[in-house]
């Protein structure tokens, strides 16, 4: 006998419970990345970098997911929405420190042209900005970003509404689908299943079995036929 939940799916096919246990894995490799962001420098590990004032908020929250990913996984394996909030919580504010430095950066790109003979120019340093503006590729670099965010955002957003609504379904604390392992068989194979005859039919006549005479070779002596009930359970011996 088997006991499942029904949560629904992600991602059309994956069921609910392993698509929000890939989302977690997935919070605990970009913590990762972050780490080596944070340590590099590098702007390639990062989805931002053109504003300089928000330059390193997606890292840093990102670097956080080491913790929450595996608190995440750990709530889904053991069906604990204590464990499993922080995962949502980290979620919602991953989601609006990448919408929130996606505005500030393409505020930002908006610059791009004048840049090089801009008075802000003398205050910040902003290489990423500058070399974009010397190459003559600022429409094209605002539209590959404009694309890139919103793509990222979908992606982060679709994962919080899914980890979001497995999380609500374990607080509801859903009944289970109990399976007796005989269901495939179809109505005739469970009655051959548990011996007994079909219940639609009258009532037997006194006297006779409830099952026709069974091979000795299967079930023993043929001197004696063992009667089930309607419940399939044993209920004597009958005498041919």
């Amino acid at each position: 006998m088997a006991f499942t939940r029904d949560h629904g799916t992600c991602c059309i096919v994956l069921p609910l419970k392993l698509g929000v246990s890939l989302v977690a894995m997935l919070a605990f490799v970009d913590s990762v990345v972050s780490i080596v962001a944070t340590f590099t420098g590098d702007i390639r590990f990062q989805p931002n970098g053109y504003n300089e004032h928000f330059y390193r908020v997606p890292v840093f929250i990102g670097v956080f997911g080491i913790f929450f990913g595996f608190s995440g996984l750990l709530g889904i394996y053991d069906d604990k929405p204590a464990w499993l909030r922080w995962l949502v919580y980290y979620l919602g504010v991953k989601q609006v420190a990448l919408l929130v430095t996606s505005i500030a950066d393409y505020s930002t790109l908006w610059k791009c042209e004048s840049w090089p003979t801009s008075s802000d120019r003398a205050r910040e340093v902003n290489q990423q900005l500058l070399s974009l503006s010397e190459a003559g590729v600022c429409p094209w670099a605002r539209l590959a970003y404009m694309v890139g965010s919103l793509m990222v955002q979908g992606f982060w957003a679709y994962c919080f509404y899914h980890t979001y609504s497995y999380w609500r379904q374990l607080q509801s604390n859903p009944a289970y689908h109990i399976d007796f392992g005989a269901e495939k068989h179809g109505m005739e194979g469970r009655w051959d299943h548990f011996q007994v005859k079909d219940p639609r039919l009258p009532e037997h006549e006194e006297g006779l079995p409830l099952l026709p005479q069974l091979k000795e070779s299967e079930y023993g002596s043929a001197d004696k036929v063992k009667r089930y009930g309607p419940d399939g359970q044993e209920m004597g011996d009958v005498d041919i």
